[in-house]
C-alpha cells in the first residue's frame, strides 16, 4: 500500500481520498503533496533521498512550495552567490491541521535570506482540498485525481519592496522525461513566441518547442536541462503533460488575477525582476535527472511600497487511461485540439 510506504519516510503523512486515488500531505517531508491514482504514485517520490536526508538540498519531489524570484537582484536561491535552497523551504517542516475528510491545511514558520542580505520573516500556508472529478473521469472512461491547493506566504514583518520581493511558487514534480510532452495553452492567437515562451534561463529550449492551434508544445528528455515562462502577454490558461508510456495526463491551472509578477529565472537577471510576468513554468530535468516540473506562480500584492503577502490558487488534475479517451478528454472538456498532444 502507498500510504504504508510514504509512513516509513514521514509518519505523520495524511491521505485525503479523491475520486480513483489519494492526496497526500507530509508534514514530514517539508510540506510537500503528493498524489496517487490506485495504488500508481504518479508523483516523484525518492523514498531513498526522503530516509536518509544530506546536508545540502533534498530534491525528494512532489509538490513544494518555494518563493520566487530565483535568480537576480531578490534572488533566494543565491543569498551568498552560490545556488542554494535555504533550510526553511529544505528542511523546516510544518503543523499539520486537518480540517474534514476533504480539507487539511499546513503552516511553517520560516526566515529566507534574500540576494540584498535581508532575512525576510515569513508564514508560508498551504491547504489543500480535494476535487470531485469522478463525474468527469466516468464520462471519459478514465481514472482520475484532483486537488485545489491554496498557498500563501506571508511577512511577518513590514518590508519595503526595494529591499523584498516574494512570489508563491509551486513546483508540481513528476518522473519521466524521454517521450513526454509537455504543452500550454493560451488565449492570445495572434501572440508571437516572445510573447509566449520566457527562454531567459539557461541553454535553448526553443530549440525543443514548437506552436499550434494556441499550444506550445515543449518536448521533454535530451541531453540538457532546460526551463522556460509561460508570460502573462499572450493569457495563459493552463499547462500540462502526456506521459504515453504510463498512459497520464497531467493538467494545472491558476488564474491570472491582480497584483505583480516577476521574471523567476535562475539567472542574473540583466533585463530586470520586472523584465517579464511569469504565470506558469516548466522545467524539463532532461536524461540526467529524469523528471520534469509543471509550476504555477502567484503575484506579489503590494500596499504603499510594502510586501503585504502573496497568495497562489492552483488546481492539477491528473487522468489516467487510453489515448482515445484522454484525447477525447482534452476535446470536449477543455476544448484543446489533442492531435498535437496525444499521438
Amino acid at each position: 500500500m502507498i500510504l504504508e510506504k510514504m509512513k516509513t519516510v514521514d509518519r505523520s503523512v495524511h491521505a485525503l481520498r479523491c475520486a480513483d486515488g489519494s492526496v497526500y500531505l507530509s508534514p514530514g517531508l517539508q510540506g510537500r503533496i503528493f498524489c496517487s491514482i490506485g495504488e500508481e504514485l504518479i508523483h516523484k517520490l525518492d523514498f531513498e533521498l526522503a530516509a536518509h536526508p544530506t546536508g545540502s538540498f533534498n530534491n525528494i519531489g512532489g509538490n513544494s512550495l518555494w518563493p520566487a524570484p530565483e535568480g537576480g537582484a531578490f534572488a533566494y536561491n543565491y543569498p551568498h552567490g552560490t545556488w542554494c535552497v535555504q533550510d526553511g523551504i529544505n528542511k523546516v517542516c510544518p503543523t499539520l491541521s486537518v480540517k474534514s475528510e476533504s480539507e487539511a491545511a499546513m503552516v511553517k514558520s520560516i526566515t529566507l535570506l534574500n540576494a540584498k542580505g535581508i532575512d525576510v520573516k515569513l508564514e508560508a500556508g498551504r491547504e489543500v482540498r480535494t476535487a470531485d472529478i469522478s463525474a468527469t473521469a466516468a464520462k471519459f472512461k478514465l481514472k482520475a485525481v484532483a486537488y485545489a491547493e491554496t498557498d500563501t506566504f506571508t511577512p511577518g514583518e513590514a518590508y519595503s519592496t526595494d529591499d523584498v520581493i516574494l512570489n508563491a511558487w509551486s513546483l508540481e514534480q513528476f518522473p519521466g522525461a524521454d517521450g513526454i510532452v509537455a504543452f500550454g495553452a493560451f488565449d492570445n492567437a495572434s501572440a508571437k513566441p516572445g510573447q509566449i515562451i520566457n527562454d531567459d534561463f539557461y541553454g535553448d529550449p526553443l530549440a525543443r518547442i514548437r506552436f499550434a492551434d494556441k499550444l506550445f508544445l515543449f518536448e521533454l528528455g535530451g541531453p540538457n536541462r532546460l526551463q522556460i515562462g509561460f508570460k502573462k502577454d499572450c493569457c495563459p490558461h493552463l499547462i500540462g503533460a502526456y506521459d504515453a508510456a504510463r498512459g497520464v495526463l497531467v493538467l494545472r491551472k491558476t488564474s491570472i488575477s491582480g497584483g505583480t509578477y516577476v521574471n523567476i529565472a535562475d539567472n542574473d537577471q540583466k533585463k530586470g525582476t520586472y523584465s517579464t510576468e511569469d504565470i506558469y513554468s516548466i522545467f524539463n530535468g532532461a536524461a540526467e535527472l529524469n523528471f520534469f516540473e509543471l509550476e504555477t506562480i502567484a503575484p506579489m500584492i503590494v500596499r504603499d511600497g510594502r510586501l503585504v503577502r502573496s497568495t497562489l490558487v492552483s488546481n492539477t488534475c491528473i487522468f489516467k487511461g487510453s489515448r482515445e479517451n484522454l484525447s477525447a478528454l482534452l476535446d470536449q472538456e477543455y476544448g484543446i485540439n489533442p492531435k498535437e498532444i496525444i499521438k
